[in-house]
């Protein structure tokens, strides 16, 4: 009897550990059908995700390998082997270095964008949009070290400014050939897209047009620039970065991109200033705080004084002038605040836009008819174009 009972206990026991195995074995299957998971984010956010198919061919988990100590080397690796190219990684590494950010004061407000160190004691290149009317400048290293900055040089038309702060030591960019670059090759562009949080931000694409006319428009008048365009990701807050080749030379100044709208969404459509374009300007804008030849009247203007302004009080269209610069010819003319320029060479001009692509077409030396209203009555008056530095 003894011995019937302890069988029947072996039998029980024996049939309860294949069926304990039996469901491990199917919540297992279930598990593995259902590919759920848990993910959490930085932000503690708990979301529920899917595994991939590919995560059932995964090979098992080996055991974790201690890893040696690296020893990093004080001298820089030599980036460029002959005719070879370099990884994004290695293209990142190369220049994060000569990545500035730009922050900028003005009467308007504060406002962010990058720099290029172009020269170990402390000249950087921007874009004069990220610096135009600022009070106060404000450069940040990559290593988190802050300058007080002061503008060197800047220029309107090609958008670019120069700006010194008081540093040694700095590591410059190294410039390329902008002219070599083709359709489909490969480029990266380094910057701080909507300022400090996300600095030294890295997006790679390719060159997606060359030799592109594109007209920027400003209260200043439009400027047509011959660009690069690129599909890499570039936001506000990346003006003034580089846009490298896969040698990691720039090759390129992020200036400008274009943006979508209420009814049409635009992607990837970023402009870079060719470098072949800007290292000469930049070179001027050292040498002499502004470039030769830019033509320039001497006068500042209401911008508010539109057509509309211009019919309700009763006056001629034009553009109303408010100030005069005393080194100018059209000051010794008699050219004085309040008149309202008309015409410029028999042609009608209501905007400072208008004035600024009459003035465009002629250099510095040439001589504009202006009619001007004063008072009640007309008048004309030729003054010559002067270089825009001598009125500094």
């Amino acid at each position: 009897m003894p011995n019937r009972s302890n069988r029947l206990f072996f039998t029980a026991f024996i049939i309860l550990l294949a069926l304990i195995f039996i469901a491990s074995g199917l919540l297992a299957a279930a598990l593995n059908i259902s590919g759920v998971a848990f993910v959490q984010f930085s932000d503690g956010t708990v979301m529920l995700g899917e595994w991939e198919r590919a995560a059932a061919a995964r090979p098992p988990v080996r055991p974790p390998v201690s890893i040696p100590a690296v020893t990093v080397p004080s001298v820089s690796p030599a980036w460029k082997e002959p005719g070879g190219t370099l990884t994004f990684s290695e293209i990142y590494k190369k220049n994060v270095q000569s990545v500035t950010v730009i922050l900028s004061e003005s009467q308007y407000g504060g406002g962010a964008g990058t720099g290029i160190v172009v020269s170990g004691d402390g000249y950087i290149v921007t874009n004069n949009h990220v610096v135009e009317n600022a009070r106060e400048i404000t450069v940040i290293l990559h290593n988190g070290v802050e300058y007080s900055a002061r503008l060197i040089g800047a220029d309107r038309i090609s958008d670019l400014a120069v700006l010194k702060i008081r540093a040694d030591g700095l590591s410059p960019a190294e410039f390329g050939n902008s002219d070599a670059m083709e359709h489909g090759d490969s480029v990266a562009a380094i910057g701080n897209p909507l300022g400090l949080e996300l600095r030294s931000t890295i997006t790679t694409g390719v060159i997606s047009g060359v030799n592109r006319d594109i007209t920027l428009e400003d209260s200043s008048g439009d400027i047509t620039m011959t660009v690069l365009q690129t599909n890499c990701a570039v936001n506000p807050g990346n003006s003034g970065g580089p846009l490298l080749n896969q040698y990691g030379q720039v090759i390129g100044i992020i200036s400008s991109k274009i943006m979508g709208s209420a009814s049409q969404t635009v992607e990837g459509l970023g402009f870079a200033i060719p470098s072949n374009t800007a290292v000469p300007l930049v070179e001027q804008l050292i040498e002499n705080g502004y470039i030769a030849g830019r033509p320039a009247l001497g006068i500042s203007v209401d911008t508010t004084y539109t057509e509309a302004v211009a019919q309700f009080y009763g006056l001629p269209a034009g553009v109303r002038v408010t100030g005069v610069n005393e080194n100018s010819d059209a000051y010794t003319k008699g050219l004085q605040p309040n008149d309202i320029i008309t015409h410029i060479n028999g042609i009608a001009v209501a905007g400072i836009g208008e004035v600024n692509d009459i003035k465009n077409e002629h250099a510095a030396g040439d001589v504009l008819r202006l009619t001007v209203y004063r008072l009640g009555g007309t008048m004309t008056i030729d003054v010559m174009l002067m270089e825009e530095g001598s009125l500094r």
